[in-house]
Parts: structure tokens; C-alpha cells; sequence
């Protein structure tokens, strides 16, 4: 008995030769067009069928981690901080900005501006020391400063 791979291949070369004879045979019905159309189904029919043979694991857990979304309700108790954790971990100094500005009393670290949390955007991070003075390349060495003392 056959795999389903092997069906498949078959499918596919049937629906190639009957194409291929309608072209040969009746050529005026196929446009240039046509054969694009018909190379791309080919490419995805292709690509379907490795991926159901070789890469089922990989699709299982696809189809599994779409599953389980579909039937988590999208507003949660606790959606906000549900990914917390991972998102902290992959991005540790997402809030940068405003641990420094806290640091620095909500002031800016040249010109002594205050600092409004609502502004916190626009302002830049600047080196106390820069690097080309010999200044450290960390946390310690960072400043948040306003737009016009950036230059």
C-alpha cells in the first residue's frame, strides 16, 4: 500500500499531464499567465507535502499552540502580566529610561530640567563620560537628557 506522500506525488503528477496536454493540445485556452498560476499551486502543493511527511512534529505543535489560543478567552484577570516574566527576561532594559530618571531626581543630567514622566519619550540617553573620553560602556555611565541638551 501506498504512503499518503506518495498519493500526493501521484495527485500532483496526474494534474501535471493533464495540463500539460491541454497545452499541447489546446494551447489557446492557457495564457502566459496561466503557467504562473500553475508553478505556484505546484510550489505550495510541494512545500504542503514536505511539511505534513517531514515536519510533522513542528506542525503538531503548530496547530496545537493555535488550538489552545483559539480557546483562551482574550480578555483575561491576569492578560496583562500573563507574559510578564518572558518579556522581562528578553528584554531587561525595556524601562531604562525611567529607572535612570528616577535615579536622577526627574532631572535632566546636563541642564537640570525637570523631567515629566508624560515626556519621558522624547528625552535621550546620552554617556555621562562618552566612550571615545574613556568612558564605561554601562548602566552606571548613562544619563537621560532633553532634546536640546542631546547635541
Amino acid at each position: 500500500m501506498f504512503s499518503l506522500s506518495m498519493n500526493c506525488l501521484i495527485f500532483l503528477t496526474v494534474i501535471c499531464v493533464i495540463y500539460y496536454c491541454v497545452y499541447k493540445y489546446k494551447p489557446e485556452y492557457i495564457e502566459q499567465r496561466y503557467h504562473y498560476y500553475f508553478g505556484g499551486f505546484v510550489t505550495i502543493y510541494l512545500f504542503i507535502i514536505y511539511m505534513f511527511t517531514y515536519e510533522n512534529e513542528f506542525l503538531y505543535k503548530m496547530f496545537k499552540n493555535i488550538y489552545d489560543t483559539s480557546r483562551q478567552p482574550l480578555y483575561t484577570f491576569n492578560a496583562k502580566d500573563s507574559n510578564a516574566e518572558l518579556y522581562n527576561s528578553l528584554n531587561p532594559n525595556q524601562d531604562i529610561k525611567s529607572m535612570l530618571c528616577q535615579k536622577q531626581g526627574n532631572r535632566c543630567a546636563q541642564c537640570q530640567n525637570y523631567i515629566m514622566n508624560q515626556d519621558i519619550n522624547y528625552y535621550k540617553l546620552k554617556y555621562v563620560v562618552p566612550l571615545q573620553q574613556g568612558g564605561q560602556n554601562n548602566v552606571n555611565n548613562l544619563g537621560v537628557v532633553c532634546p536640546n541638551c542631546m547635541f
